[in-house]
């Protein structure tokens, strides 16, 4: 799964709580996600 943003969108990294609302964010699109598969997120 390929999530593109626009320039608009994009937010530095610079702690967990920045990756905390990024990965909460994509989560919430769980019916996109394949859910029988195992995922690894990385940035």
């Amino acid at each position: 799964m390929n999530i593109n943003i626009s320039e608009e969108e994009k937010i530095k990294v610079l702690n967990g709580d920045n990756l905390y609302g990024i990965m909460q964010r994509i989560l919430l699109h769980t019916d996109k996600i394949d859910q029988d598969r195992e995922h690894l997120w990385i940035s």
